[in-house]
């Protein structure tokens, strides 16, 4: 089988999978991305541990990852006045907890440190946005639902359609990160990605709970410049992950989903445009 029809393929059957679970929300998306932050810290540690051994520092990294996750749902999710109190309690906790590791476990040292941070903090708070973007709703109107599509749709279509051209007529390389994309399909990635994406925010209300009540006009041009941006996050959280696995060393971070890779080589552009809507959210909405 091709590599591109065992992409399509997979491609298809995440999306069975996902819509629903997206569209029930609630504790059935909080359930489902929480296993994702679980799986996501295991590539990470077993990325990181190389040929060492596998220690209880790892068991431990990937236990906190999914009590940040959980923390940060819980903690939002209630939204009083405390909220960023609880917040930085959580905080507090994992960095004690790091410290003693550091003093206290056998070939632990800086890197290892470093490494068991990304581990706690990049698929936990990427993760719990998707599941804080998708449950917020007014009451009224299901806004939560329709800006996470929002957003994936806009990761779709940056990163689809980046291949494809990419594929035809890329000729200079975007980065030294990863060789085989380039300028011409990141371009033409960013303005599919503008054009599906503005469609969307406009006919689902999107733009409206975002920018409020203006015009039309600016609606749309607000939008436009929104996907942009958001598409560029898209690929610079690609190009982060890429990062990380040249410079250990590995091709995918596991095989979880034929032709794609694992978690983080499907989610990490998520994570990233994930974690820029919901700041935007908590900030200006």
């Amino acid at each position: 089988m091709s590599d591109l029809k065992t992409r399509t393929i997979t491609a298809a059957v995440l999306t069975i999978v996902i819509l629903p679970i997206a569209f029930f929300g609630g504790i059935v998306i909080d359930i489902f991305l929480g296993l994702l932050t679980l799986g996501a810290a295991y590539e990470l540690e077993k990325m990181f541990k190389k040929d060492n051994k596998w220690g209880f520092y790892n068991i431990i990294d990937m236990v906190l990852s999914v009590l940040v996750y959980a923390s940060i749902v819980i903690i939002f999710s209630i939204n009083t006045y405390d909220t960023y109190k609880y917040l930085m309690m959580v905080i507090g906790i994992v960095f004690l907890v790091q410290g003693f590791l550091m003093i206290f476990t056998k070939n632990s040292n800086v890197e290892t440190l470093g490494n068991s941070l990304i581990t706690l903090f990049y698929p936990s708070i990427g993760f719990a946005s998707m599941a804080l973007i998708r449950n917020f709703e007014t009451g009224l109107y299901r806004e939560g639902l329709f800006v996470l599509l929002y957003g994936i749709v806009v990761c779709i279509m940056t990163d689809m359609f980046a291949y494809f051209f990419g594929k035809a007529f890329g000729k200079h390389k975007l980065s030294p990160i990863s060789p085989k994309k380039s300028w011409e399909g990141s371009i033409a990635g960013t303005v599919f990605a503008v054009v599906f994406g503005t469609l969307l925010a406009m006919l689902t209300g999107v733009s409206r709970f975002i920018f409020g009540d203006i015009n039309v006009f600016l609606q749309i041009l607000f939008t436009i410049i929104l996907s942009l941006v958001l598409s560029i996050i898209d690929e610079i959280g690609d190009l982060f992950a890429s990062k990380l696995k040249r410079h250990y060393g590995i091709k995918d971070y596991s095989h979880i989903f034929p032709g794609h890779g694992g978690i983080l080589d499907r989610f990490d552009s998520y994570i990233f445009v994930s974690v820029a809507i919901f700041v935007y959210i908590v900030i200006l909405i």
